[in-house]
């Protein structure tokens, strides 16, 4: 009798949990459908408010189709549709695309503007412009959605979520241990989190964002304050000031806007349109750079050389192959590891990196077939007194591939494996630039050792004839 209970029990149980499991299933698919059908309607809507600054219609905002290995992996986890820009019908190279004026861009000069009494808190605060923007961009989009603004249409169009640094839980950044983009993103969720508390107990209090929110400022919390961020963070580019005037005449200072539509355009390696400031029209300008033939999705290059953790820190993208032009990037603390403890000059070498550590936008970059300049400059410093160049490239190539804690060949067999296909997609994604960066890094430790190697047997061989010549 007990035991018929007992499995009674348990039968309904079980019941119990795969109705629950069915309803949860249900419910996180219902979730979906309604964010990709409310984002759906959002992106009709932008493409008809687009019209007002396309140059032509031969192009529109559509959703991506799932084709490469990138979007097939991060398919599971995805919690919307993803969308692109696509050709409508042939496009020329030299066709102009897209200008979008300076005043319609999400950018410093708009929220001062629009949202005049947060922006002088704002500026009380010290605040870099990037955050102004993330502020203001949470305030269209949850304090002023009942209001008519500019770019309305535009905000209510954006993702819901990004694969960008501050979506990173901590079992998804061990896939980076080694990669210079564990420590970015550490460094970049402790700096935006630290923002946070301090907004949160004094902007976010403010009597103007109660008011303007209606009492309801505790809707900016950390997930609204990330997304504005990553945001910002993904869909930026910097322009010139148009306020801003050198001694010279010319305008100096460079600020970082938003401008619609032109962030719906991908990157890719192989772009098809460029992107350029008008700095005599104050606009945003896309103009193809070859033919583009109907349905195929239009892709813009970056702006500057980037490697693949910074495109995954920043955008969460990760290009699927590597290449000669595929990079990885040296840390300051990589460079402090490589002064031997008995070099007669080490405490001025200590003194140049620390100085190099409050420098901004110094690139260090190596990969497959060039260094960065500035790498190369303090390489040449930093071997002065010890080994020559190539040696101690080869030094630093090697102390950067023992910072990972597993090898090429442990990666190609944890690629096959079922854990692998059962990771999350930033997981996979934090995983496989991983990968690439030991791929990069190994090639150019061999590289380097064959060069030594040339070096060594001319050396040789020069000093043999020296030899043979004496002896004559």
């Amino acid at each position: 009798m007990k035991l018929n209970t007992l499995v009674v029990v348990l039968l309904l149980l079980i019941t119990i949990s795969f109705v629950f499991g069915e309803v949860t299933k249900s419910n996180e698919t219902s979730e979906k459908d309604k964010i990709n059908e409310y984002r759906k309607r959002s992106i009709n809507r932008l493409n008809k408010w687009s019209r007002f600054y396309k140059k032509n219609p031969l192009f529109s905002v559509q959703k991506k189709l799932i084709k490469d290995e990138q979007e097939i992996l991060k398919e599971k986890d995805r919690k919307e549709d993803e969308y692109g820009v696509f050709a409508d019908a042939k496009i020329e190279s030299g066709t102009e695309l897209l200008a979008v004026k300076w005043t319609s861009c999400l950018s410093v000069d708009t929220i001062q503007v629009e949202q005049r009494d947060i922006f002088e808190r704002m500026v009380h605060f010290n605040m870099a412009q990037e955050d102004i923007l993330a502020v203001g961009l949470i305030i269209y989009k949850h304090c002023m959605a009942k209001e008519t603004f500019n770019l309305k249409e535009w905000v209510t169009s954006l993702p819901t979520h990004y694969d960008t640094s501050l979506y990173f839980d901590e079992k998804e950044i061990e896939y980076l241990a080694g990669s210079p983009a564990f420590v970015d993103i550490m460094v970049e969720k402790e700096v935006a989190t630290k923002l946070y508390d301090q907004l949160s107990q004094t902007l976010f209090k403010d009597n103007v964002i109660l008011e303007m929110c209606q009492g309801q400022s505790t809707i900016i919390g950390w997930d609204q304050f990330r997304w504005a961020h990553s945001t910002i963070t993904a869909r930026k580019i910097y322009v010139t000031d148009p306020d801003s005037v050198g001694s010279d005449g010319k305008q100096m200072k460079l600020s970082p806007v938003v401008p619609p539509i032109v962030d719906y355009f991908n990157h890719g390696n192989q772009p098809s349109a460029e992107i350029d400031y008008n700095e005599e029209l104050g606009s945003v300008d896309v103009k193809a750079i070859k033919d583009i033939k109907k349905g195929e999705e239009i892709f813009v290059s970056y702006d500057h050389h980037y490697c693949g953790s910074d495109l995954l820190v920043d955008y969460g993208y990760l290009p699927n192959q590597i290449d000669d032009k595929s990079c990885v990037n040296v840390l300051m603390e990589e460079l402090l590891e490589t002064i031997n403890l008995d070099d007669p000059i080490k405490d001025d070498k200590y003194y140049l990196v620390n100085k190099l550590l409050e420098t901004k936008d110094i690139k260090l970059k190596i990969s497959m077939d060039s260094l960065t300049e500035d790498l190369l400059k303090i390489s040449k410093y930093m071997s002065y007194k010890q080994e020559s160049l190539l040696e101690y490239l080869k030094r630093l190539v090697s102390l950067k591939i023992g910072h990972y804690p597993t090898t090429i060949i442990q990666d190609k067999e944890f690629l096959l494996s079922k854990e692998y296909n059962q990771l999350s997609a930033r997981s996979k994604l934090a995983f496989n630039l991983a990968f690439q960066e030991k791929q990069i890094l190994s090639n150019v430790y061999t590289k380097l050792q064959e060069n030594i190697d040339t070096i060594d047997s001319k050396d040789s061989k020069d000093s043999v004839d020296r030899k043979i010549k004496d002896e004559l």
